[in-house]
């Protein structure tokens, strides 16, 4: 299916409603790179094959157009990999029908406690003074220039776990129904991939595994995935080639995170692999708090490479 230009009509109505609380001034710890201590041996051969072959674009569903959130939809498609129909919700910015450009992708992985409507519900809660519409917000931020025009994409897990059981469906399937569906910039400069806990899990292996498909990744609250952390030292080669960029953002509050976090950046860190973490003051374990206090330097740091344009020599793996 491709998505006419017009607004489409739903085929079901919904609302929702989020608990409103004042946002705290935001206050960051400034990002640190650890000092590396020992370097193992990565894998030989990086890994950038996907998982299968590319097979016809599944069918679009449209579901709600949500009134809830200024230009948030949801849609399923039915996934291969998964023999199940995975639900999701898109966010177009502001003058996307008018126009005929191609814009970048910023995808969004949810935690254990939350789904395809984590990232909308979260920064609702946080964001009274925009009436607690995080579609507007993000409207506002790209119509005053703060940010460029986006698409926003967040998946749901269908089975509680950002593991390899959803690697094909995230880094295949969903790309490929965005690409074909939405007028998107289908190379790595206009792609990004952020997680918060649970999600930080597939924000860490996926890139890890598919560098190639993103230009950088947001790990928030990582809550100690070593399978995931452990694909890292597979691929390190692929990962330093395609330059990707990796920032950990973890609440000061949020003890097992800030545990799993500085794990994770020891083991970059030993692996040469470049990235930069932060440690926000009293947040706990909550993606709303969080975001509300790196929100425009998270989607900064996002838009950050969407504009460039790598000149890579061939990789001598």
């Amino acid at each position: 299916m491709t998505v006419p230009s017009a607004t489409p009509t739903p085929t079901a109505t919904a609302t929702a409603t989020a608990t409103a609380t004042l946002a705290a001034t935001a206050t960051a710890v400034p990002s640190h790179t650890p000092t590396s201590t020992h370097t193992p041996s990565p894998t030989a051969e990086p890994t950038l094959t996907p998982s299968s072959t590319p097979g016809p674009v599944p069918e679009l569903t449209l579901h709600t157009i949500w009134p809830r959130w200024e230009n948030v939809t949801e849609y399923s498609f039915y996934s291969p990999s998964r023999r199940r129909d995975i639900f999701f919700t898109i966010f177009t910015p502001p003058g996307y029908d008018e126009s005929d450009q191609p814009y970048p992708v910023l995808y969004f992985l949810h935690g254990s406690q939350g789904n395809h409507f984590l990232f909308w519900y979260g920064i609702s809660a946080e964001l009274p003074a925009d009436a607690n519409d995080t579609g507007a917000w993000l409207a506002q931020l790209i119509t005053s220039g703060q940010l460029p025009p986006f698409i926003l994409v967040s998946p749901d897990d269908a089975d509680g776990y950002w593991g390899n059981v959803n690697k094909t469906m995230v880094t295949e399937e969903l790309i490929q129904v965005i690409d074909h569906n939405w007028r998107t910039i289908p190379e790595q400069n206009g792609r990004s991939l952020a997680g918060f806990s649970m999600g930080a899990g597939g924000a860490m292996a996926y890139p890890a595994q598919r560098p190639d498909l993103y230009c950088n990744t947001m790990i928030m609250a990582e809550s100690g995935d070593d399978d995931a952390l452990f694909k890292w030292s597979q691929n390190v080669p692929a990962v330093l080639y395609y330059q990707l960029e990796i920032a950990f953002a973890v609440g000061e509050l949020d003890t097992r995170a800030v545990e799993a976090t500085t794990h994770a950046s020891e083991t970059l860190t030993e692996l040469g692999i470049p990235h930069t973490v932060e440690i926000v003051p009293s947040i706990p374990h909550d993606f709303g708090k969080l975001y509300s206090q790196i929100n425009r330097q998270a989607l900064q740091y996002h838009a950050s490479c969407w504009s460039q344009i790598k000149q890579l020599e061939p990789p001598d793996w």
